[in-house]
């Protein structure tokens, strides 16, 4: 008898081919077969996804559920730092009208009001990232740091660290959740500028036609392609400049075996299925 590596199930190994209780493959690797390093790493990271995955699962009916609770927080924190904000302005409104003593005491209460709040950033991923790191350079406007490591992040998912680029495979098979918790994360804290979606949908206005698309997100300006260092990593950057994700030297070239303007259309198409 052995226990299954996922949900710890109990089965008898030379019968079972699938546990009965997650479905995990048990079959054993065949005995003359001696599994690659990059595959038994990426078995690693698999198995390490499906565990979180039953955890997360026991609590939650499906993959949808969650994401629907998931982008109910985004809204109620969004909601919660307006509420804040207000609470703000008001308290310094009253400030100008108190006696130093209950200043004090509101000062006091209001730093116990605050430090109440719990700093939640909802997060998605199939394969167990933690983007807390990315949301709080987008939240701090370190535009470049977050770009930077949002494609350590497609990189580490897609188990490509050594390589240094992702290949068309690897863009087809990326998990659909975590491509939509960046592109979330970009859009919310850039109200909306940044995203892979936002990019996608400039794609689409102007007819597939990547040269066009670089003009408008700013990747090339007067028909010269911009280098990665002459980006504009600012709030006021044209709108969909950044995330980064199609190339990495200059905008002509790609990152990968294919171009930037295959990577580019690959991308896109993920999103444009649904799948993403």
């Amino acid at each position: 008898m052995s226990d299954c590596p996922v949900c710890g199930a109990r089965y008898t190994e030379e019968k079972a081919e699938f546990c009965s209780i997650c479905g995990w493959d048990l079959t054993p690797y065949p005995p003359r077969a001696k599994p690659s390093k990059i595959y038994l790493k990426q078995e690693q990271v698999r198995l390490q996804w499906a565990k979180q995955m039953w955890e997360s699962a026991s609590n939650q009916q499906n993959l949808s559920a969650r994401f629907d609770e998931l982008q109910q927080k985004l809204q109620q924190g969004a909601i919660a730092r307006t509420q804040i904000q207000s609470q703000l302005e008001w308290v310094l409104y009253r400030l100008e009208q108190l006696n130093p003593e209950l200043i004090v005491n509101t000062l006091l209460r209001l730093e116990d009001k605050i430090s109440a709040i719990a700093d939640q950033t909802p997060v998605m991923s199939e394969v167990g990232m933690d983007y807390r790191q990315l949301a709080k350079l987008l939240e701090t406007g370190k535009w470049r740091k977050a770009d930077e490591h949002t494609w350590e992040i497609l990189l580490q998912i897609a188990v490509r660290e050594d390589e240094g680029w992702l290949s068309a495979a690897d863009i087809d098979s990326f998990p659909p959740t975590d491509l939509r918790t960046i592109d979330q994360l970009w859009q919310q804290y850039s109200s909306g500028r940044f995203g892979l979606s936002v990019q996608q949908q400039i794609w689409e206005s102007v007819g597939g036609k990547y040269t066009e698309l670089c003009d408008r997100v700013g990747w090339r300006v007067k028909e010269n392609w911009k280098y990665y260092s002459e980006l504009s990593f600012s709030e006021n950057a044209p709108s969909g400049h950044l995330p980064v994700t199609a190339w990495r030297q200059r905008a002509c070239y790609g990152a990968s075996q294919l171009t930037a303007a295959e990577n580019f259309a690959r991308i896109c198409a993920k999103l444009a299925t649904g799948d993403a």
